[in-house]
């Protein structure tokens, strides 16, 4: 359809004047040529004219074109290792590949094979299959299974096409991923599912859990708290054990109930040695069982060679005592010693220890109170001079101007004018607040804050250090204003965080409304611990992995960092590594340069075990420095955890999306099922076009050709 900018009408107008044009020129020549050359001339210029007159009015020509797609049917088949239990099947067996080809051969025939998409999946969705080497190409090798982002994934692929409907075939068993329940739902097509698989109970005992810490200490019991799950074993005699190496650091004998049920072992162990130590725990294998597979589970902890410990001196007794003392307690890297003041001389616990060499982390509680001993408040000095990281915490019992007087200069804030009496204080954390490791906590936005009971903040003008870090400043009664509430500073090796709002207790007992906050306090209080007490990284070389502890089918990614003599960052330097796997063999490989002193590696994924590496950064044959470290690779046993098909999932997917079950047990349903409750209709797809025939080449070039052709018969004709 030819449409115009301007009126349409100016067409005809134009056409008249183009032809008006070409009969005036053309009327009388000079010399006096034959009438039909004239004529010939006349139009030669009547249509270049016209063609000219037409682009000025902006033509444009719209086209529609109709395209019809077929309907696409995507058949997802379940890859996962669990079907060789819930269908008792191997890489190798040929039941359950007949099964599939029964299935695929009964979809309904009005679609074509190019209309049937075919996808394998575990944790991932694989490429699309050809169907006829798509059974064949079953391993059922994946260890994990993930209904839900396959689905999505085949959304996403088959987005631009006539998708009509997703054929699920699997046993149900997902153990990665969103429940694929609430997926079906909002599903844009029907899902069919076919339950492959036993519904039925199969013998076996399994290790259902282990709990245990992350991290543990040397010389100190580790408690492994183990949950052994049987069925059909009734009465049966088996042992829980711990190893490390293969060696039993702990087991216990247990009597299996009846009947489909899970027992609780408690085992422990005292770690001897520091790093990454991997342990498993295993049941006895039964003859009987469906599989063995999942009689042992491998779990790795951080051993640290002890505990940091914290030294709690607080200027008076108070709720703020037994809430701040909790919370070092509720943390299993420190151990706690604290001294609260009893009067001038003395604390309730005895005596002030006269050398504290031991101490990682000072906390002041409103100490130096009042009454505090100026010797004492001296030692206090000392300490935190010597470099011990100190967090200081303001009560309504805090006396400031002792605290000016003798600890000013170890503090990350002074006093400017001491003032008595104290207002309420809402905690608002500060732009550089919220991108510092201490406020990173789920939900600590400034709003959520402001919603916390107020603190008592003293009405003394408190001044920031110049190399000071504020983190949060007040409000109060809705006003926001510049005076620090929480304020750290890192000089030198030295670390020390201050918060300037007494009352924290509040905040470890927040109304009701509030509980989905409760963690923000002491949230706050351990990443402030954690960063004053660690150690500062100057090395030159740091390489790490991504994390501690690997799954089976996780690729290793190992990051790095390199830095000159002045700690700029060196982008060209070769940083390898060589991985120590647990049979001793090494494996080289070099980081990639990602820019700013930063290295990356994939390494791909590694067998089970414990593994050692060694860097060294090197530029221009100079070694600019050197770094070590470990990581473990845990094995899966996720998919085969359950032992039989979850036949109720697979029907609330299929009823949820507006799909139906199919009936493998009557495959010739399977066809008229598809066909009457999917739409496998074509779809007819419009897209329409626009040409702007102003910048179509083709009408310049005719018009010149025109133009030129006129301009040749002239010069034939003696004209000028």
């Amino acid at each position: 359809m030819l449409s115009f900018g301007l009126n349409p009408w100016l067409l005809v107008l134009s056409a008249f004047i183009a032809a008006g044009l070409a009969f005036w020129l053309y009327r009388t020549t000079t010399p006096e040529i034959a009438r039909s050359r004239r004529i010939l001339l006349g139009l030669l210029r009547f249509a270049a004219l016209f063609l000219i007159l037409f682009l000025l009015l902006e033509p444009v020509l719209r086209t529609i074109d109709r395209e019809e797609r077929r309907p696409v049917v995507a058949v997802l088949l379940d890859d996962s290792e669990s079907l060789r239990i819930t269908a008792a099947v191997d890489s190798s067996s040929s039941s359950l590949h007949a099964v599939i080809e029964d299935v695929l051969g009964r979809l309904p025939e009005t679609l074509s094979e190019s209309d049937i998409r075919f996808f394998r999946f575990g944790a991932n969705l694989e490429a699309e299959s050809d169907v006829r080497t798509l059974p064949d190409s079953l391993r059922f090798s994946a260890d994990r299974t993930n209904i839900s982002q396959a689905l999505e994934d085949v959304r996403e692929r088959l987005r631009e096409e006539n998708y009509r409907a997703a054929v699920l075939v699997s046993d149900g068993q997902y153990n990665t991923g969103r429940n694929p329940i609430y997926t079906a739902e909002r599903y844009p097509v029907p899902i069919f599912t076919a339950v492959l698989g036993d519904t039925t109970r199969h013998v076996d005992v399994q290790i259902r859990r282990v709990t245990t810490n992350e991290i543990a200490y040397v010389g100190t019991v580790l408690p492994v708290q183990v949950g052994v799950r049987s069925e059909g074993l009734d009465g049966q005699d088996v042992t829980v054990s711990l190893l490390r190496n293969d060696i039993v650091e702990s087991s216990e004998r247990i009597t299996l109930p009846e009947g489909e049920s899970e027992v609780t072992v408690d085992l422990a162990v005292e770690p001897e040695t520091e790093g990454l130590q991997r342990y498993t725990v295993a049941v006895t294998e039964l003859p009987g069982e469906v599989t063995h597979r999942n009689n042992q589970e491998t779990v790795t902890v951080r051993v640290l060679e002890s505990r940091r410990r914290a030294l709690l001196v607080a200027g008076r007794p108070g709720p703020d005592v037994a809430s701040t003392r909790q919370l070092l307690l509720d943390d299993p890297t420190f151990e706690v010693s604290s001294f609260v003041q009893k009067d001038a001389t003395s604390f309730y616990e005895g005596s002030f220890p006269g050398g504290v060499d031991d101490v990682d982390l000072l906390i002041l509680l409103g100490y130096p109170g009042r009454e505090a001993d100026a010797g004492v408040v001296t030692q206090v000095a000392d300490m935190i001079e010597e470099g011990i990281p100190v967090f200081y915490l303001l009560t309504t019992g805090s006396d400031i101007a002792l605290l000016n007087d003798y600890l000013a200069d170890v503090l990350p804030a002074r006093a400017d004018q001491v003032r008595g009496g104290f207002m309420e204080a809402a905690f608002v954390p500060t732009s550089a607040g919220l991108a510092h490791p201490i406020l990173n906590i789920e939900d600590a936005s400034p709003e959520n804050w402001r919603r916390f009971p107020p603190l008592a903040f003293s009405q003394t003008r408190w001044v920031a250090s110049p190399d000071a870090d504020i983190l949060a400043t007040t409000s109060v009664r809705g006003i926001d204003l510049d005076d620090p509430m929480l304020v750290v500073r890192r000089r030198s090796q030295h670390r020390s965080a201050a918060l300037l709002g007494a009352g924290t207790w509040r905040w470890r007992n927040v109304p009701e409304d509030l509980s989905q906050l409760d963690h923000l306090w002491p949230s706050l209080f351990s990443n402030t611990a954690q960063w004053l007490t660690a150690r500062a990284d100057d090395r030159p070389v740091r390489v790490v992995p991504s994390r501690d502890v690997f799954a089976g089918d996780e690729p290793v990614q190992i990051s790095g960092q390199v830095y000159d003599e002045s700690l700029n960052p060196v982008d060209d330097a070769s940083v390898e590594v060589n991985v120590t796997a647990p049979d001793g063999t090494v494996n080289p490989y070099v980081l990639n340069p990602i820019g700013n002193g930063r290295y990356t590696l994939d390494a791909g994924t590694f067998p089970e075990g414990t593994y050692r590496f060694e860097a060294e950064a090197i530029r221009e044959g100079d070694t600019l420095g050197a770094d070590a470290g470990g990581f473990a690779v845990g094995s899966l046993t996720l998919e085969f955890k359950e032992t039989r098909a979850n036949a109720p999932i697979m029907q609330q997917i299929a009823r949820r999306s507006g799909g139906d079950v199919l009936d493998l047990s009557n495959p010739d349903a399977m066809s008229s099922v598809l066909s009457s409750t999917a739409n496998l209709a074509s779809l007819i797809v419009e897209r329409e076009a626009e040409m702007d025939l102003r910048r179509h080449h083709i009408f310049l070039a005719l018009i010149v050709l025109l133009l030129t052709a006129e301009w040749f018969i002239r010069k034939r004709s003696g004209m000028v």
